[in-house]
């Protein structure tokens, strides 16, 4: 069982689940809606002394996190909206210049998102044409 005590004095476990493999389960003091005697499992894991105490992220986790989540958020605006227009010839073939050219300009403005000057805190989305 892998454990920290979270910020709020819960404990977060992973259990090794016989069917489910590890699983994420939090141990809440107020869960009263549990079988188990919550208060016992908690001082029996307190007890075991293989609890470390919650440690925040670093700024350098959080960071990286963001921009992981910026990207992949990014990446799903490349499948749904530009995929289907760019890479089908047909549709492709129908658009003016003009609107091919607003295509491939906002294509670039996603790929380059990790370009802007405040990423990934502040992240601004380029509007999709029309």
């Amino acid at each position: 069982i892998s454990k920290k005590i979270n910020e709020d004095g819960d404990i977060d476990c992973e259990i090794n689940h016989p069917t489910h493999g590890w699983i994420p389960f939090t141990l809440n003091l107020k869960d009263t809606g549990s079988s188990v005697d919550i208060k016992k499992l908690h001082n029996k894991i307190i007890l075991e002394k293989q609890v470390q105490e919650y440690q925040p992220p670093s700024d350098e986790q959080v960071i990286a996190e963001k921009a992981s989540s910026v990207r992949g958020y990014r990446d799903h605006l490349l499948k749904i909206n530009v995929d289907p227009v760019v890479s089908n010839p047909l549709r492709w073939a129908d658009l003016s210049t003009k609107k091919q050219d607003e295509w491939k300009e906002y294509r670039q403005k996603l790929l380059d998102i990790s370009k802007q000057p405040k990423f990934p805190k502040v992240v601004v989305y380029p509007d999709k044409p029309e």
